[in-house]
């Protein structure tokens, strides 16, 4: 575990490593939150057929998913409430998160 990571960083990464190191992935993933229910309420995923397969067939879109529910979750009791959207972009299987409001993550719905 790095240490200069965030724990949403880290586990992300951890993930990533254990699914993804034998490829190169490239996209991103808007997520969305539901605030009242305090975790994910969906995603909208930008990745060439082949890639997107990949990442259901792999399992990482499910546990990806389920990491993001868990992170909304940790975001929410920390405080962070006004930033519980966000994108996961993957660069040759490299992971990022930004995390964004419910505003900015409906603009980049569609962008990027």
């Amino acid at each position: 575990m790095n240490k200069n990571l965030s724990f949403a960083e880290n586990r992300l990464n951890q993930l990533t490593d254990q699914l993804l190191s034998e490829t190169s992935v490239t996209g991103s993933i808007v997520f969305f939150a539901d605030e009242e229910a305090g975790g994910i309420s969906g995603a909208t995923w930008r990745f060439d057929e082949e890639d997107h397969t990949f990442l259901k067939e792999s399992g990482y879109k499910l546990l990806l998913m389920e990491l993001l529910d868990i992170l909304i979750q940790h975001r929410a009791s920390e405080g962070d409430a006004d930033t519980l959207c966000g994108l996961v972009h993957l660069d040759a299987s490299s992971p990022e998160i930004h995390w964004l409001t419910s505003e900015e993550a409906e603009k980049r719905r569609f962008s990027d």
